[in-house]
């Protein structure tokens, strides 16, 4: 996958972007390891509210126990990670269009909480890229990888 190594050799920018439904998160697994950056992956084929989709990704990120099922903590977790030292964070989401569909602003909230830890952990001079797998047509707008 050319791209993805783009992306790890700093060529692509940071950000949210499609990935093909073959690609093999093992695969992503291994060559984010390789680079020192932690990968992430977020089964969201259960996903269909707020606190399910808080609680899916504060599991697959391991976020601490005390991190509260709301937007505000949600957003520290992902701009903290002390627990997750790395050169930079991959995060593959599998089927977000699950919490899309039956979702939509909350999905849209969730969104806009990524795009700003990406933006975040730019500005710290670390990469954090959130990739979507399964997407369906929740995600027209964002980039294939």
């Amino acid at each position: 996958m050319p791209k993805l190594h783009a992306l790890f050799d700093g060529q692509t920018p940071p950000g949210l972007y499609r990935v093909p439904a073959t690609t093999p998160p093992e695969r992503l697994r291994r060559q984010a390891e390789a680079r020192g950056w932690r990968f992430f992956y977020v089964d969201g084929s259960s996903v269909a509210d707020k606190p399910s989709f808080i609680r899916t990704v504060g599991d697959a990120m391991a976020f601490p126990a005390y991190s509260a099922l709301n937007w505000d903590a949600f957003e520290e977790s992902l701009r903290d990670l002390t627990w997750a030292p790395a050169a930079g964070y991959l995060v593959l989401f599998d089927e977000p269009d699950q919490f899309a569909a039956r979702n939509p602003q909350q999905w849209a909230t969730a969104r806009a909480i990524l795009e700003d830890a990406v933006a975040f952990w730019r500005a710290q001079g670390t990469p954090m890229v959130v990739l979507f797998r399964r997407a369906g047509r929740a995600l027209p707008d964002v980039p294939w990888l």
